[in-house]
């Protein structure tokens, strides 16, 4: 979005400096518009994978709606999109129904009745599929010679094909995976295709192992970190059998495990609509915050919404509260002449609850 109020301000200052010097005054941009911002024209998406669908619109009159078509047939609607400075945007997910070539085409309809130029995008889910060559001619009989000249034929060069990222490996194991009290065991770890590998709270290389002895069970986790940022953990357990009654050994590492997780995530920050808004009488807002980290990963986020018609008897929206959320964003129904508040909190992958983000407040008037 800011690149683009970038590219307008430039605009008209480059309209200005042209009538100062006496020059033809280009004419800037009107009427209803719309534009794609994702996903880019041409790209290939894993099979299965959800897809986010975000872009802008204009419109002098303001955006009303935009309308999201695939492959011809309208499947979503976003009505009265959040909208600052006369730039409207929109976002919607969308997981394809199967492999194969999609074209996404989004309309906006203007306040006053317009309807702009479409912008499209094609996609492709999964790998294409080649085509068949058809099977030799058989050879012709010898045709008389031709004595015109015939127009050589251009042969267009091939599209590269596109390739899939490598496979990801992560093996973590043991040996032995049981031993008796004070005896020696490893663990050993081999890893590719990844970002970053930890273990014992360092970062490691891709392959290596550890050693030491033990005279009570114990667990130990190796931490991956893909190249989309996301994280994975492995874990391996180590039984001892009996019980050490003397220190009959010294350990060859000072390396103690990682103590498990018992803290909840820290409590996100809220982005939109900001406390204090006024978002006029519409169907639907959407809330976004922002990512939070834990040691144990973000297993979802909750979302608590209540309202009051002007009375200040809080009691709680209609869905509220909204769990099993799994990215920044949750798009609720609202009513017109009501004053609601809402707030936001992630659990993480060891169930532990994160503290509750404050109250930001938002009206939607009658009119």
């Amino acid at each position: 979005m800011a690149t683009r109020r970038l590219l307008i301000g430039a605009f008209f200052i480059l309209t200005i400096s042209v009538f100062i010097s006496g020059c033809e005054m280009p004419t800037a941009p009107s009427g209803t518009m719309v534009w794609l911002d994702v996903p880019v024209d041409g790209i290939t998406v894993p099979e299965g994978e959800r897809l986010h669908i975000e872009g802008h619109a204009s419109s002098p009159e303001g955006v009303d709606k935009i309308e999201i078509w695939i492959n011809g047939e309208l499947l979503f609607e976003v009505e009265n999109p959040s909208t600052e400075d006369m730039l409207s945007d929109f976002s919607q997910e969308w997981t394809p129904p199967g492999p194969g070539e999609y074209t996404i085409q989004v309309l906006a309809l203007g306040g006053d009745g317009s309807t702009s130029e479409p912008d499209n995008a094609r996609i492709q889910v999964g790998e294409p599929v080649a085509e068949v060559q058809p099977a030799p001619e058989e050879e012709s009989p010898p045709q008389e010679e031709i004595t015109d000249t015939p127009t050589p034929s251009i042969t267009p060069t091939p599209s590269p094909t596109p390739t899939s990222p490598p496979d990801v490996v992560i093996d973590f194991w043991a040996d032995p995976g049981e031993i008796n009290a004070g005896d020696l065991f490893t663990v050993f770890w081999h890893v590719e295709n990844v970002q970053t590998v930890i273990f014992g709270g360092a970062e490691q290389a891709f392959d290596g192992s550890y050693s030491d002895f033990l005279c009570q069970d114990q667990r130990y986790t190796l931490t991956v970190i893909h190249n989309d940022g996301t994280e994975e953990k492995r874990s391996v357990d180590i039984s001892v059998l009996g019980t050490c009654a003397t220190a009959t050994f010294t350990p060859t590492s000072t390396f103690t495990p990682e103590p498990a997780d018992t803290t909840g995530p820290p409590a996100p920050n809220q982005l939109k609509p900001i406390n204090g808004s006024d978002m006029g009488c519409v169907g639907s807002v959407m809330m976004r915050w922002e990512a939070v980290s834990d040691p144990s990963g973000i297993a979802e986020y909750q979302v608590e919404v209540q309202r009051h018609p002007g009375d200040n008897n809080w009691g709680g929206a209609g869905g509220s509260p909204f769990t099993g959320i799994g990215g920044t964003e949750k798009e609720i129904s609202v009513e017109c002449g009501w004053e609601y508040r809402w707030r936001v909190r992630a659990i993480d992958g060891e169930g532990n609850v994160g503290n509750w983000s404050g109250w930001f407040t938002f009206n939607i008037p009658l009119t």
